[in-house]
């Protein structure tokens, strides 16, 4: 399977809540919520555009502390630890500053326990610089900030990821089936029936989608195919979930 990531349609939405929140009147209504349920791609997707644009990322934990939430951010910064939180917090602020580079937390959830207070290091940060900051949760995450109304004022733009359309899934295909492992490996074409299987099998997650190709190119480098037919992948399983029962076919018909 080829490397990068696919930029579907919630790649789109995401980049257009960037341009409006970059243009909003407020500068410290800077945070960004990025919803949806698991399995649609938030993660691998928010970390692949951090990584490439130069964004701050981190995954925040259910562990977290505030110490903990800004070693992680000084590390993704490459800035020393050293010293008082305040002092730590500081250095992210004096960086952020002048970099005014997003920041995307994700995993984002654990952030918001009985108090507000991780939320609170955070809008400490972008209060006084005024950047960015992209929360990436789940579907009930927006109505968790909620009890918080100061923070909850500060949200700019809710972000709804979806699941996969057809048009996702062929855009994936295109992007990250191949005949091989090595990056320069041709690519392994699939027809239209084939790319609706996949779609109706993975129920539009990103997840089961990518290990369903996976499992196609197993199977055509096997078989020795170098296109992919709907009867080719007539009566097999393309993805599981953890239940261990098929997607869209019969346990008995698992080939």
């Amino acid at each position: 399977m080829k490397p990068g990531f696919v930029q579907t349609e919630n790649f789109r939405r995401l980049k257009d809540a960037e341009k409006l929140v970059a243009r909003r009147g407020a500068s410290e209504a800077g945070l960004v919520i990025v919803r949806g349920v698991f399995g649609v791609g938030k993660s691998k997707l928010t970390e692949r555009w951090a990584a490439e644009s130069g964004y701050v990322f981190i995954r925040a934990k259910e562990t977290y502390t505030k110490r903990a939430l800004l070693d992680e951010l000084a590390d993704a910064m490459g800035l020393a630890k050293g010293g008082r939180n305040i002092e730590v917090q500081g250095r992210i602020i004096a960086k952020v500053g002048v970099d005014m580079v997003p920041i995307i937390v994700d995993e984002a959830d654990h952030l918001v326990r009985s108090t507000a207070s991780l939320l609170e290091v955070l809008r400490d940060i972008t209060d006084v610089t005024g950047c960015m900051c992209f929360l990436v949760g789940m579907e009930h995450f927006p109505m968790k900030v909620a009890r918080y109304g100061h923070i909850a004022s500060r949200v700019a733009k809710v972000v709804e990821f979806e699941t996969l359309s057809i048009g996702d899934i062929r855009a994936t295909v295109n992007a990250k089936a191949s005949l091989g492992s090595e990056p320069n490996a041709p690519a392994l074409p699939m027809d239209e029936d084939v790319v609706a299987e996949i779609h109706k099998q993975c129920s539009g997650r990103m997840r089961l989608a990518l290990n369903a190709i996976a499992n196609i190119e197993g199977w055509a480098h096997a078989n020795g195919w170098k296109k992919v037919t709907l009867a080719d992948i007539k009566g097999k399983a393309l993805c599981t979930e953890f239940s261990g029962k098929p997607l869209g076919v019969s346990a008995n018909r698992v080939k």
